[in-house]
């Protein structure tokens, strides 16, 4: 996700989208590292007050429990690093339960909480059941984490493939209280959900590896960003009779407005899956 200003759109969904397609291709995954050393210019480091928030969430959708404090952090510049000729973004290791991160992703929650989910799982592979179901809507599942456990399959038959925008799209837009350590997030919870008594199975745009699924758009006084996720699984374009499926996407507040963070303002907000938006809402930002 990156910035684009004066309503003109960058590429901020496709940087992250090339970082995806590469780790779909490659099968990249570090979560089954689990004694891996650590990289040579790893530094440890606390983990802000906001993991806190995000373990208990992770504790919550996968109806485990673990003591954040024994976990150890650390992290290395850039966005992905080299580990035994693996390029990884991150990676839980079980015999010193320690989270190792690439210095750009610590303000992802998604992508941290896939570490955490590791860790109070106590596993390095990816129960479906978690990382597309329980969890789904908080982790990211990217690569070899859709195919640990198997492939998924279409669970009936008598469904219909439609596009978009013959689901209900909502989007739900909350400025956090301040964390611990004065730290303040904005979160936009896009919801969709199928209002029909058939099962469905959408037809998102894109081309047939990157289908777009949940997505937003932030207008404010310094421009604005937009971005989203694309399909990793068809079981996010699959919907029974009536189910709702989420995404939570995050921004810290600060003083510039780039991936991941939001400047103080008013902001026009929209939700969208496949690229079918939701109504406009607005919030206001404060330090």
């Amino acid at each position: 996700m990156m910035p684009f200003l004066d309503g003109s759109k960058s590429g901020s969904s496709a940087a992250r989208a090339a970082i995806l397609l590469v780790m779909i291709a490659l099968g990249i995954s570090a979560c089954d590292l689990i004694t891996a050393p650590l990289p040579p210019n790893a530094q440890p480091f606390t983990p802000p007050a906001v993991y806190a928030r995000w373990w208990a969430m992770t504790e919550a959708c996968s109806g485990r429990s673990g003591d954040l404090g024994a976990v150890r952090w650390y992290r290395v510049p850039g966005s992905r690093f080299t580990l035994r000729g693996q390029a990884v973004a991150g990676y839980w290791n079980s015999s010193a339960n320690r989270i190792v991160l690439a210095e750009d992703i610590v303000e992802q929650g998604d992508m941290v909480r896939h570490e955490m989910l590791h860790a109070l799982l106590r596993r390095p592979v990816h129960p479906r059941s978690q990382f597309l179901g329980l969890c789904a809507p908080l982790v990211s599942c990217q690569g070899i984490c859709t195919r640990d456990d198997g492939t998924w399959h279409v669970p009936r038959s008598d469904y219909v493939v439609l596009p978009p925008d013959s689901l209900n799209v909502a989007a739900s837009a909350e400025l956090l209280p301040h964390e611990s350590d004065g730290e303040r997030w904005f979160a936009l919870e896009v919801s969709v959900r199928n209002a029909g008594a058939h099962a469905v199975l959408v037809a998102a745009p894109g081309d047939r590896v990157t289908p777009h699924t949940f997505g937003y758009d932030l207008r404010g006084p310094s421009g604005g960003i937009g971005g989203g996720e694309i399909e990793s699984d068809s079981s996010t374009l699959f919907f029974q009779p009536f189910e709702i499926k989420k995404w939570l996407f995050e921004f810290r507040v600060s003083s510039d407005l780039s991936e991941y963070r939001i400047t103080p303002g008013s902001y026009l907000v929209r939700g969208d899956y496949g690229r079918h938006r939701s109504a406009d809402t607005t919030i206001t930002i404060s330090p």
